[in-house]
């Protein structure tokens, strides 16, 4: 199997894997009991909270870990619009975001918010958009779809300069690990990461809180994380994040994977890509063939990619992000994503290639 769809999910590690094991076997006791069994799983969230800290340049008392990204993506924005919806009704987003950001901002439009989505290739749109009555910009730090690299670092001064009291919230779900993330050179008041995206597991991920900034349940039902993030914690979950977060990513090795990728693109492959990106994304469209079939076909093979994330993958909205960003419907039509992890080589990207070139015998174009 050669699997290119690591931006959907990564494959965990033998640490993660080895990590849960043993905390299921061995660290199983409720860690919010107060007994010695409980205090002891406990440690592994206080753990966690710090190596992730550590990563993003903040404090543990500022990681507050939730059940994964689109959690904590929720959490970020339906707090900001409980706590902050007497200062102002308007909510800024790019126009490429993930869906649990896209979709939660847009749901509040039905409780009065008005909703703005900007340019993420113009951040001239955020200036325009950002005024006196806004109280939270959202915007991812790496496209999921694409690799682009928004200019979220620009938009802690455009909230300043405008004199809005709105919080900067950034999905760096894509970012962590991958890139470099500071939130203090960010200048954002909320951040999310999660596990799954860096070879841990599904299902846990963390929201960074700045020290002062209000956060308020939009769950009820139990005092963890101080009654923010309330449920049973997921101890063996955060014992894999924490063993996937010790292994240091090899960002050069995922930079050598694209550029070796971009290397070998056939004539009827074109690269869609942007000055600043991620190293380990790839778009590409397949010159008049549709991306969905040109996905089964590889398949076949054993060969993994994507054509989009894997939130909106049934979705009728496929394509759309590279629509906002510029492209027309046929290149979005016949677009995949490749995106690579620690575990992939050169010599997959040999085979998948071997593979590709078997395509204008077998697939019907559609488009002229």
């Amino acid at each position: 199997m050669i699997y290119f769809d690591n931006s959907a999910t990564t494959r965990p590690s033998q640490a993660c894997i080895d990590a849960m094991t043993e905390s299921m076997q061995n660290s199983f006791a409720n860690a919010s009991s107060l007994h010695r069994a409980g205090v002891s799983a406990l440690t592994t969230i206080d753990e966690l909270k710090k190596q992730i800290a550590l990563k993003i340049g903040a404090q543990p008392a500022e990681i507050i870990i939730g059940s994964g990204g689109t959690f904590c993506n929720n959490l970020a924005i339906l707090s900001t619009a409980k706590t902050l919806k007497r200062r102002g009704n308007k909510i800024v987003i790019s126009s490429i975001e993930h869906p649990s950001v896209f979709e939660t901002a847009k749901a509040l439009e039905a409780d009065g918010f008005e909703v703005v989505t900007c340019n993420p290739l113009d951040i001239s749109s955020f200036e325009k958009a950002i005024d006196k009555n806004t109280i939270l910009v959202s915007c991812m730090l790496v496209n999921n779809e694409t690799g682009l690299i928004l200019q979220a670092d620009k938009l802690s001064a455009i909230i300043k300069r405008n004199s809005s009291p709105a919080l900067l919230h950034i999905d760096a779900v894509q970012a962590f690990c991958k890139i470099h993330v500071n939130v203090k050179s960010l200048g954002c008041d909320l951040l999310t990461v999660s596990a799954h995206k860096i070879n841990g597991p599904k299902g846990i991920g963390a929201l960074y809180v700045k020290k002062g900034t209000r956060i308020v349940p939009v769950i009820h039902g139990g005092e963890q994380e101080n009654g923010v993030a309330p449920g049973t914690y997921n101890t063996p979950a955060c014992a894999g994040f924490l063993a996937a977060l010790k292994q240091n990513l090899d960002t050069e090795h995922l930079q050598k994977l694209y550029d070796c990728f971009v290397s070998k693109l056939p004539s009827f492959v074109k690269l869609n890509t942007f000055a600043n990106h991620a190293p380990h994304i790839v778009n590409i469209t397949f010159d008049g063939y549709l991306g969905e079939n040109v996905l089964h076909f590889l398949e076949g093979y054993d060969i993994f990619v994507s054509q989009g994330s894997a939130c909106s993958s049934h979705s009728k909205q496929k394509g759309k992000t590279l629509v906002a960003l510029g492209a027309d419907k046929k290149t979005a039509d016949g677009s995949v994503r490749i995106s690579f992890d620690r575990y992939n080589t050169t010599e997959e990207i040999d085979e998948f290639f071997k593979v590709v070139e078997k395509i204008p015998d077998n697939l019907i174009k559609l488009y002229k």
